[in-house]
């Protein structure tokens, strides 16, 4: 069985917009199938969630992936850079706060200050 650690991770809000109680329980009976069936199962739950994004992006695009910024404004680099950080292990973590570090440094530069 693999470690604690690797078993944990966050989902994100577009995990959640895919959420189906349907998917999951298929998701959870998986260990319990002939290697066939696995692979098969696998697929068609991979199908049906390419056609829940489809539906979900169907007419026009989701508030909830905006990053909850008004249309006028995009969000920074600095807030999608701490975004994703969560999910990042701890070296690209790192990474992701010297990027971070430099984006502020030009900024400062920027404004003057």
């Amino acid at each position: 069985m693999k470690e604690e650690s690797e078993k944990e991770f966050r989902l994100t809000d577009f995990d959640y917009l895919l959420a189906d109680p349907h998917i999951q329980m298929m998701k959870a009976a998986i260990p319990f199938m002939r290697p066939q069936g696995q692979r098969f199962c696998s697929v068609f739950i991979k199908i049906q969630e390419l056609v829940r994004i489809r539906t979900l992006f169907a007419n026009e695009p989701l508030s909830a992936m905006s990053a909850g910024q008004p249309e006028s404004r995009s969000p920074s680099m600095i807030e999608m850079l701490q975004a994703i950080k969560p999910y990042a292990n701890p070296q690209e973590q790192d990474i992701i706060d010297m990027l971070e570090n430099i984006q502020l440094t030009i900024q400062t530069i920027q404004t003057g200050g």
